[in-house]
């Protein structure tokens, strides 16, 4: 069965996509005129389902790289953080390589002081954050089917089985509860994000793995048990569970106290579709139901002529994966962001994201760095988009 987009194209992708790529896939928004045919295309098949190619433009110079995954061949798209908890920093390659990936580009954003995505991020039904800057995310089903690219809505919540009290999390990941706030901290925060001292806060330690939620926002769901409730002058440690905490002598800190050990818990979270697992953050939307997205007056620091990364689906479901070289005159010249968006719409793309660029480009082929990141060394990042040979062995978990 081919994958279903969640937001059918209301243009028509036909054959002319696949003309337009030896023709005028690299085209600028200050390119004028039809593009002459001197666009040197080298295809690859890496695995079954999986397709390879180096676009080179010698006139420009532009060197781009394509990956094209047909999610319905034994194959997996994936997303990893470069560590298994936060503070996460890695390159590209090795990202790929402890995670048995044939192929990846660097995803979100990162952060480069505190190794962390920018955006609502989850992995392997991990929900890793909230954030104040939601920008978009772009998902693939559980059962490689449906994607989903836009705004989340992000929610977590934790309800009480036995009364159907329940809870809203102000925060998850994302630093100390101001009053009239409850914050989550889970494993995947790591030493960045631990539970805060002088707190009240209860312990929940799971009691169920992680399965797809029959709520009507869709989302992820986790039973836990209350293991215990106290204000306390250290931080309460997560012993392999959750930690939800709330200031002393606050409405919330009360609720949280009234929990008793053994109190049967659900965990909730979404970014508002049902059936994701892993989705990964990033900014602008590039192109939307076919049409460019972004706007060519755009003249910021963003919007200028960069090394791009971006990912996108096809009118018959296939994924693309997308690396642009830039910022290496002889070799490379990077598009604008209207540029990229205008590539990854003739690529054949209908909804298309950029994610993290400049010189955090990277694509990795066979544990191969196939372009030239433009500061001449993979920079470390915090996540990747990950292509598996196979089943998501951290989802099987």
């Amino acid at each position: 069965m081919q994958p279903t987009i969640r937001r059918p194209a209301a243009l028509s992708i036909a054959l002319a996509a696949t003309l337009a790529l030896f023709v005028a896939a690299h085209g600028d928004a200050s390119a004028k005129g039809p593009v002459p045919l001197r666009t040197i295309v080298k295809t690859s098949k890496i695995a079954p389902g999986l397709i390879f190619k180096r676009i080179v433009d010698k006139k420009l110079p532009r060197h781009t790289y394509v990956l094209i995954v047909d999610l319905t061949k034994p194959l997996t798209l994936d997303v990893a953080l470069g560590a298994s908890s936060l503070p996460a920093r890695a390159a590209t390659s090795q990202i790929a390589k402890h995670n048995g990936a044939i192929a990846a580009i660097n995803g979100d954003f990162t952060d480069p002081h505190i190794g962390r995505p920018v955006h609502p991020y989850e992995q392997d039904g991990q929900f890793l954050q909230t954030v104040d800057q939601l920008g978009s995310v772009f998902a693939v089903s559980q059962d490689e089917r449906r994607v989903v690219l836009g705004k989340p809505d992000v929610s977590v919540t934790a309800t009480d089985t036995q009364d159907g009290r329940r809870f809203v999390l102000d925060r998850w990941n994302e630093g100390f509860p101001s009053p009239g706030e409850i914050a989550g901290y889970s494993p995947i925060g790591g030493t960045l994000e631990t539970p805060p001292d002088h707190e009240c806060s209860v312990r929940l330690l799971p009691s169920s793995p992680v399965e797809l939620s029959s709520a009507a926002d869709g989302g992820l769901d986790q039973s836990f048990s209350v293991d215990v409730a106290a204000c306390q002058e250290a931080s309460m440690t997560r012993e392999g569970g959750v930690v939800l905490s709330a200031p002393p002598a606050t409405d919330e800190a009360t609720q949280l106290l009234s929990l008793a050990p053994g109190t049967p818990m659900t965990l909730h979270w979404t970014m508002g579709w049902p059936g994701l697992f892993d989705a990964v953050g990033g900014t602008p939307i590039l192109v939307q139901d076919g049409a460019i997205a972004v706007s060519h007056t755009c003249s910021s620091s963003l919007c200028r002529a960069n090394p791009r990364t971006g990912i996108g689906v096809r009118a018959d479901g296939k994924i693309l994966l997308v690396v642009v070289d830039g910022r290496r005159k002889s070799w490379s010249v990077g598009p604008t962001m209207f540029g990229f968006a205008k590539i990854m719409r003739d690529l054949g793309a209908v909804q298309a994201l950029n994610l993290d660029g400049g010189g955090s480009t990277t694509m990795v082929v066979n544990g191969e760095v196939v372009n030239k990141p433009s500061d001449g060394f993979e920079r470390h990042i915090s996540n990747a988009v990950l292509v598996l040979p196979g089943p998501d062995p951290g989802e099987a978990a």
